[in-house]
C-alpha cells in the first residue's frame, strides 16, 4: 500500500544516512591506518637490520629453552636480558660487553654446573654461563668516584648506565661490562685515558688519577684498554650483535604493522570491526555496495511511491466514474426489474396456452388415430414414426450400396470391352517367327562349327605325329649333343695337359736364357771368347 511504502522509504533513507555517515567514518581510520603503517615502514627501512640468524645462534637459542624447561634458575642470555637506552649505544655495548652477551645468566654456580652437564650429555653445545652467586664486579666506591668524575663532561657515561635491565640480572651486566666508559669520539676516549696535551705538556702526573685506570670505548666501536692499548674497526660480527637490540623493537614494529593491516584489511572487507575507533564492521567495499544498494532500493521505493500516488489518482478518478455508472446502471436495473416482471407474467399466459395446447392435439390423436393404435398394437405414435424412418435410413444405405456396386460392375464391363486383344497376340507371332529364324541361323552355324572342330581334329592328329617324330629326333639329336660334350670335354682337358706342358717348357726356356745371360757376362767380363754354333759349322 501507499503507507507501507512511504514508511519503507523513510526507513531506507535513515539507514542511507548512517551508513554514509559510517562508510565515511571508515574511511578516516582508513586513511589514519595508512600514515601510521607508513611510519612503522620508515621505521623498518630505518634499522636496517638482518633478522636472520645463523645456525649457531639458532642452536643456542633452542638449548637455552631447553634449559629454561629443565632448571628453574636459567634466565636466559645476558643479550636477551638488557637493552641500551638508546640506540646509538647498541656497538659501544656490544663492545664493551664482548663475549659475555651471548653468555647465559644462572642464579647459582650449582645450576650452572648442572647446565654444563645437560649440555654435554645431550651434546647440544657449549656455552659460557654467568653465575650471579658468584661474579666479581667492581666495587661501588670504584664505581661512584669514576661516576662522579665522567659526570663532569657530556661526553662521557658510564657503560652500565645506558643499559637497562631488570634488577635481578644487574650483577651480570655489571660483570660484564666493568666500569668501562662510553665516549663520543676516539679523541674524548683519548683525553679520558691519557689526559690532555697541555697537562702532559706541564709535567703533571696522572698515574694516580682516575684515568689512569679507566677502560673506554667509543661510540663508534673503538676500545682504549686500561694498559693503554688501542683497538679501532668493527668487525662484521660485532656490527650484526649490535643490532640484535634493533631486531628486539623491529619484531615489535612488526607487530604493530601486522595489526594496523590486519584492521585495514577488516575495513576493507568488512570482516571485523574497528575495536579502536568503535565503527561498527564493514569494509569501504562492503559500504560502498551497501550504500549503492540502498539507493537503488531508495530510487525504486520513490518510483513505487510516484507510481502508487499516480495510481491512486487514477483509482479516484475511476471510482468517481463507477459510481456514476453504478447509479446509472440501478436505475437501469429497476427499469429492467419491472419488465422482467411483465415478461415472466406473458410468459407464464404463453406457457399455460402451450399445456393447452399440448391436451388438445393429444385428445385429436386419440380421437383420430385410437384405432389405428388398436388395430397395430402401437402406443406410442412417435416411437411408430422412428421404427419407420430407421427402417427406410436402413433400405435407402442398402440401395446406395448396391447402386454402387452395379456401377463399378459396368465401369469393369466397359473396360474390358474397350480393351485391344488381337493385338498382343500378332506381337507374339511376330516374336516366335524371329525366334524359329534365329535358332535355324543358329542350327546353321553349328553345322559349320562341327566341319571345322573335325578339321581341327584331324590337323590336331598330324601335329601329334609331327611332335612324336620331332620328339625322336630330339632324342637322336641329344645323343648326338652328348657325344659332342664327351669330345669337347675330353679336348679341354687335353689342351690343358698341353698348356701345362708348355708352361713347364716356357719355364726351363727361361732358366736357360737366364743361364745363358749369366754365362755370358761372367765370359765378357773374364774376357773369354765363346764358341757359337755357326762357327763350329764353319769350321766342320
Amino acid at each position: 500500500s501507499l503507507a507501507n511504502t512511504t514508511q519503507d522509504l523513510q526507513a531506507t533513507e535513515h539507514e542511507l544516512v548512517q551508513v554514509q555517515g559510517q562508510a565515511q567514518r571508515v574511511q578516516v581510520r582508513r586513511q589514519e591506518l595508512d600514515v601510521d603503517i607508513e611510519k612503522l615502514d620508515a621505521s623498518l627501512r630505518e634499522a636496517k637490520y638482518d633478522s636472520t640468524r645463523s645456525k649457531d645462534e639458532e642452536g643456542l637459542v633452542r638449548a637455552i629453552a631447553s634449559l629454561q624447561q629443565h632448571f628453574t634458575g636459567v634466565h636466559g642470555r645476558l643479550v636477551d636480558l638488557c637493552r641500551p637506552v638508546s640506540r646509538k649505544f647498541n656497538l659501544a655495548v656490544t663492545v664493551a660487553a664482548g663475549k659475555d652477551m651471548d653468555a647465559i645468566v644462572v642464579d647459582t654456580k650449582q645450576t650452572a654446573f648442572e647446565c654444563i652437564k645437560y649440555l654435554r650429555e645431550q651434546r647440544v653445545g657449549t656455552a659460557t654461563f654467568l653465575p650471579l652467586d658468584s661474579l666479581q664486579t667492581p666495587s661501588p666506591d670504584s664505581t661512584e668516584r669514576l661516576r662522579a668524575h665522567v659526570a663532569k663532561d657530556g661526553r662521557y657515561s658510564l657503560v652500565a648506565d645506558v643499559i637497562a635491565c631488570d634488577d635481578a640480572v644487574h650483577r651480570a651486566v655489571q660483570y660484564a661490562v666493568g666500569n668501562t666508559v662510553v665516549a663520543e669520539d676516539l679523541d674524548a676516549a683519548r683525553e679520558l685515558c691519557f689526559g690532555s696535551s697541555s697537562s702532559r705538556r706541564g709535567g703533571r702526573s696522572e698515574g694516580n688519577s682516575p684515568q689512569s685506570r679507566v677502560k673506554a670505548v667509543t661510540l663508534g666501536g673503538a676500545v682504549i684498554s686500561k694498559a693503554g692499548t688501542m683497538t679501532g674497526g668493527v668487525t662484521r660480527d660485532e656490527d650484526s650483535k649490535s643490532g640484535r637490540w634493533d631486531a628486539q623493537n623491529l619484531h615489535k614494529i612488526q607487530e604493530q604493522k601486522a595489526q594496523l593491516e590486519a584492521e585495514r584489511e577488516a575495513l576493507d572487507t568488512g570482516g571485523a570491526s574497528n575495536r579502536r575507533s568503535g565503527v561498527g564492521a564493514g569494509g569501504s567495499l562492503g559500504h560502498a555496495s551497501k550504500i549503492e544498494e540502498l539507493r537503488n532500493k531508495v530510487g525504486n521505493l520513490r518510483n513505487k511511491d510516484q507510481y502508487s500516488k499516480s495510481d491512486l489518482e487514477f483509482t479516484k478518478k475511476q471510482l468517481e466514474e463507477k459510481t456514476v455508472l453504478l447509479k446509472s446502471t440501478e436505475k437501469q436495473l429497476a427499469k429492467l426489474e419491472k419488465q422482467v416482471a411483465a415478461g415472466e407474467k406473458e410468459f407464464s399466459k404463453a406457457n399455460t396456452a402451450v399445456q393447452k395446447g399440448i391436451a388438445a392435439v393429444k385428445a385429436a390423436e386419440d380421437e383420430h388415430l385410437g384405432d389405428f393404435r388398436d388395430e397395430t398394437g402401437l402406443r406410442d405414435l412417435n416411437a411408430y414414426e422412428e421404427a419407420i424412418g430407421k427402417s427406410r435410413d436402413e433400405f435407402n444405405e442398402r440401395k446406395r450400396t448396391f447402386m454402387e456396386h452395379i456401377a463399378q460392375l459396368e465401369q469393369q464391363t466397359k473396360y474390358e470391352s474397350g480393351r485391344d486383344l488381337q493385338q498382343p497376340i500378332v506381337r507374339i507371332e511376330k516374336r516366335i517367327k524371329e525366334r524359329k529364324a534365329a535358332l535355324a541361323k543358329a542350327k546353321k552355324k553349328e553345322s559349320e562349327l562341327r566341319k571345322k572342330v573335325d578339321e581341327a581334329k584331324a590337323n590336331l592328329a598330324e601335329a601329334e605325329i609331327k611332335v612324336e617324330e620331332a620328339i625322336d629326333n630330339e632324342k637322336k639329336f641329344e645323343e648326338q649333343v652328348q657325344d659332342a660334350q664327351s669330345a669337347l670335354t675330353e679336348a679341354q682337358n687335353e689342351r690343358i695337359r698341353i698348356d701345362k706342358a708348355i708352361g713347364s717348357e716356357e719355364t726351363a726356356l727361361e732358366r736357360l736364357r737366364a743361364k745363358l745371360h749369366d754365362t755370358l757376362q761372367k765370359a765378357h767380363v773374364e774376357e773369354v771368347l765363346l764358341p757359337r754354333v755357326g762357327d763350329d759349322n764353319a769350321s766342320q
